[in-house]
């Protein structure tokens, strides 16, 4: 039987392309998303997963239809546009946190607990940042990927008795809408000090997505692997 991945901001340009790279590969890809309807060929639930009761709802939705899933990616995310750390609202912090970090705190939790009863392995990966490992102007966003590395770190140390790995992909500037809405200035620099010079594309994420999903990377746990064409 296939194993069930669940992408989630599957809508997005990285959630699109892991969605097809995982299916590729013979998995059933399944996307959560804020989005009403899906943008491809594979199964869509509309959640926002900021509502852990929906989450859990249409969690236990998906595995009802497809069956346990083995396979989390916990790619949703949000980034505020130049917003300046003076001018950062608690609301705005709140929001960012809880997208980034909390909402991947609690899809983990979830999808590990039904392993562990089942007796099964599985695989998590997080869609962690440059951001959180060098710094960001947009702070709170840099604090919640630098928190989601350690959470990493964490429930790998939790989970690997159970079987489950858990790894964390750190992108640099990627060709989605979130790499084009940051500061041309910013940009520039950045892939100037980029061994490679140029921006990556979706599905160099979802490559790498691939690889920590299945059993080439079964040894593979805790890591942060950069994703950022040398920067």
């Amino acid at each position: 039987m296939a194993k069930v991945a669940v992408i989630t901001g599957s809508n997005g340009r990285i959630g699109q392309a892991s969605c097809r790279r995982l299916a590729r590969a013979g998995l059933v890809a399944v996307g959560v998303d804020v989005g009403a309807t899906g943008a491809g060929n594979w199964p869509h639930y509309q959640c926002d997963l900021a509502d852990l009761a929906a989450m859990r709802e249409t969690f236990a939705a998906i595995e009802r239809e497809h069956g346990l899933i083995s396979v989390l990616f916990n790619n949703a995310g949000i980034y505020h546009d130049g917003e300046n750390f003076l001018d950062a609202t608690p609301e705005g912090f709140d929001q960012t946190l809880d997208v980034n970090l909390r909402v991947p705190f609690f899809a983990t939790q979830l999808v590990a607990k039904r392993l562990i009863a089942e007796g099964q392995p599985g695989a998590i990966i997080n869609t962690a940042s440059l951001a959180g490992q060098a710094g960001s102007g947009v702070v709170d966003y840099g604090a919640a990927k630098a928190g989601l590395i350690n959470f990493t770190k964490s429930t790998a140390r939790a989970l690997g008795r159970h079987g489950i790995r858990v790894n964390a992909i750190a992108p640099g500037v990627i060709d989605t809408a979130m790499g084009r809405r940051v500061p041309e200035a910013n940009r520039t620099r950045i892939l100037a000090g980029s061994a490679l010079g140029r921006m990556g594309e979706p599905e160099e994420i979802a490559n790498v997505v691939n690889f920590l999903a299945g059993d080439e990377a079964s040894y593979i746990t805790g890591a942060t692997i950069d994703v950022n064409g040398g920067t």
